[in-house]
């Protein structure tokens, strides 16, 4: 049984490694990679482990499956140890086989490891977390606990939401008499080893006004908070589809009957606090991420210990969503054109504009910007921090990011305020009219803002993409200030530039 079921995760993770070769870049994905050339201790939204992991491969070239691969590898580490956890708490490697298929047949985790995001190693280091302090709690050994702080670390430097693991950790060490003695042992060793190797991470975010946890804490949804039902519904509701709905409803009921302790301590307190959250704010569906992969640890650990009949029921409520989920993601990823084709003809549907063949014409845009760019001696600027990232790494334009956006004030230490470019190409995914406070911002900035025409690109025969593009001529020396929300214009200047537009087919 064990065998067929390694086959089978060899086989998913096989087959996340061919697609991070085929498809090109998001914008996503992109804008991690512009960190990857600019490593520091800290970013703006997130902790730099995701550029590490990118900067580790691409010094090999520069493809989308070399930004990917040290994501791909991330899910085969975390397989390989949230099995190793749960055949450690059981004495059963069948147990670690059954968790390890529950996390691999998890859509979501496909595409965690599939790309480039902070989620893969956030992911990697949360399943080895579990695995060292299982051991750790069991053989108290100096080499477990001091793995244990490197993984929580690498937790820590991979998402803001990585406290949860370590307060799970030490909650279960203080409420479980029988592990209690490990505050005068390894566990202390384990916490400073993390401190140690977190405390860059918080020097970069002192010397830049805390501006990761920020914007983790505060930015990220600044929208008005109001207590919804309705709201948690919606989650829940996005949580089974993403995570598949076998394996979300069993995890769900293992958190409120959970089978060991030790992994309850660590999943539940997230779960609960970012349901709580949903309640009053929007939260996103990975927030839950950790608690999945412990929760898989236990839908291991569980699945050996129910009746026969009851694994016939679990597996065909667990695997058999999972089992059809998971290769049609992966199929349309292999053949879009085919697929969009049936699609098209037997329910005449459309992909609207901006849908997901839109990651297909980033290259075609970067293409026609970067030559209008160069032909014009101009610079090529978006509001968009990932659209200008995608164009760098597909045509080599330099990043230049307008507007308020809090993850684009990242890019701006790329190309500074100081540099003072005369002209400039804006290219945007929406047309400019629908865009008053970017199009005010224009008049503002530029001697003349003119119309550069819509470039629309389509993709095996699909709808169009189009993009609107704007020129700036005459930027003057506080028109990138002026253009990121930074600066207010000059009196006089602002008096006396004009306000005009007209069409120039570029």
């Amino acid at each position: 049984m064990t065998t067929i079921l390694w086959a089978v995760i060899a086989c998913v993770v096989f087959v996340r490694g061919v697609v991070a070769f085929k498809l090109p870049l998001t914008g996503d994905e992109a804008y991690y990679w512009e960190w990857s050339r600019h490593l520091a201790w800290g970013y703006v939204d997130h902790p730099p482990l995701v550029a590490w992991t990118i900067a580790a491969f691409t010094v090999f070239g520069q493809t989308p499956g070399l930004v990917r691969l040290g994501f791909v590898l991330c899910g085969l580490v975390a397989s390989l140890a949230i099995a190793g956890c749960a055949t450690e708490l059981t004495g059963d490697r069948r147990a670690g086989a059954i968790a390890a298929l529950a996390l691999a047949l998890t859509p979501l985790a496909s595409l965690a490891f599939g790309s480039a995001s902070p989620d893969g190693p956030y992911l990697m280091f949360w399943a080895l977390a579990l695995y060292f302090a299982a051991r750790a709690f069991k053989r108290d050994g100096l080499r477990d606990w001091s793995f244990l702080g490197v993984a929580i670390a690498g937790v820590l430097l991979s998402r803001v939401l990585g406290y949860a693991l370590p307060f799970g950790l030490c909650a279960y060490a203080i409420f479980t008499p029988s592990v209690r003695h490990v505050w005068r042992r390894g566990l202390p060793l384990a916490l400073g080893i993390a401190a140690l190797l977190y405390a860059p991470f918080l020097v970069w975010n002192a010397q830049h006004e805390w501006v990761t946890l920020g914007f983790a804490l505060v930015h990220r949804h600044e929208e008005a908070h109001s207590f919804e039902v309705r709201r948690v519904a919606t989650l829940l509701l996005t949580q089974a589809a993403a995570y598949s709905p076998g394996i979300f409803i069993a995890v769900l009921v293992l958190a409120i009957r959970p089978r060991n302790a030790y992994l309850a301590w660590i999943a539940i307190p997230q779960l609960a606090i970012v349901t709580g959250l949903a309640f009053i704010e929007k939260v996103e569906i990975h927030w839950i991420f950790g608690t999945l992969v412990t929760l898989a640890a236990m839908l291991g650990i569980a699945y050996t210990q129910i009746s026969h009949r009851m694994k016939i029921v679990w597996t065909t409520i667990c695997v058999v969503p999972g089992a059809i989920l998971v290769p049609a993601i992966l199929a349309v990823s292999f053949a879009p054109i085919p697929i969009y084709n049936v699609v098209h003809r037997e329910t005449g549907a459309q992909l609207r504009n901006g849908g997901p063949f839109e990651i297909m014409t980033y290259s075609m845009v970067a293409r026609d910007a970067a030559r209008l760019a160069k032909e014009r001696d101009a610079v090529v600027m978006t509001d968009g921090y990932g659209l200008s990232s995608v164009m760098d790494f597909d045509s080599g334009i330099a990043p230049v990011v307008i507007g308020y956006d809090w993850q684009g004030r990242e890019s701006r230490q790329w190309y500074p305020d100081g540099n003072r470019p005369t002209r400039a190409l804006f290219v945007d995914k929406e047309p400019l009219s629908t865009r008053p406070d970017i199009a005010l911002h224009l008049r503002r900035a530029c001697a003349r803002v003119i119309d550069g025409g819509t470039h629309p690109y389509s993709f095996g025969g699909t709808t169009p993409r189009a993009y609107y593009f704007t020129w700036c001529e005459g930027l003057g020396n506080d028109g990138l200030a002026i253009l990121r929300w930074e600066r207010e214009p000059r009196a006089e200047a602002h008096a006396t530039r004009p306000k005009t537009a007209r069409r120039e087919d570029a």
